[in-house]
């Protein structure tokens, strides 16, 4: 699966705490959104994409994750985004349609641009401590508390379903975990993208 990451999971450190061992199988590039401009969020420091025409915003973009590490990162994300279908470029100037968490509510943005590099000046400390919170409690590699809805669930078994290159078994996801993660469609889709 290919996504596209424009806020806080563009730091490195956070998406190993995050995703644990899974993040270094990840490849990481950069790459550029295209048609959307990013604004801080109206109530906390966190990105929120807006559309507009002509509008860029840099990223990276990020391969080879499988349904668990998608379920983390819409823990991650919380109940008020979900993953969709965008436009971007990578270093070789390729159209790529990859995945990206958006919100589900237009008037999440601030009127200011959101910095990454501030953000991880100024912000980052306490997504740090957040997820130190969520590590502490975890059982088993599933996050303590599954806070995506239902229509957050069903779209992520559409990104596993699409998100597909060459299936291959992933030897990480039992059934137990699957069903858990409420992407249970067979255990033949939950799938992981070659690298």
């Amino acid at each position: 699966m290919l996504f596209f990451f424009y806020g806080t999971l563009m730091d490195r450190e956070l998406r190993r705490k995050l995703l644990g061992a899974r993040a270094a199988g990840l490849r990481v590039t950069p790459g550029v959104l295209i048609h959307h401009r990013r604004f801080t969020a109206r109530y906390g420091d966190y990105p929120v994409l807006v559309p507009e025409l002509n509008g860029r915003v840099s990223g990276v973009f990020v391969e080879g994750m499988d349904a668990h590490a998608l379920l983390w990162i819409a823990h991650f994300e919380g109940p008020w985004y979900l993953p969709e279908r965008v436009t971007a470029f990578d270093e070789r100037r390729r159209h790529l349609r990859p995945w990206a968490f958006r919100p589900t509510h237009r008037g999440a943005a601030g009127d200011q641009p959101w910095n990454f590099r501030r953000w991880q000046r100024t912000g980052k400390p306490e997504v740090r401590e957040m997820l130190n919170t969520w590590l502490l409690h975890r059982a088993d590699g599933v996050p303590i508390a599954l806070d995506t809805p239902w229509l957050a669930r069903r779209r992520m078994q559409d990104v596993v379903r699409q998100g597909i290159d060459q299936p291959r078994p992933n030897p990480h996801l039992d059934r137990r975990t699957i069903a858990e993660a409420g992407l249970d469609e067979g255990d033949d889709r939950i799938t992981t993208a070659a690298a």
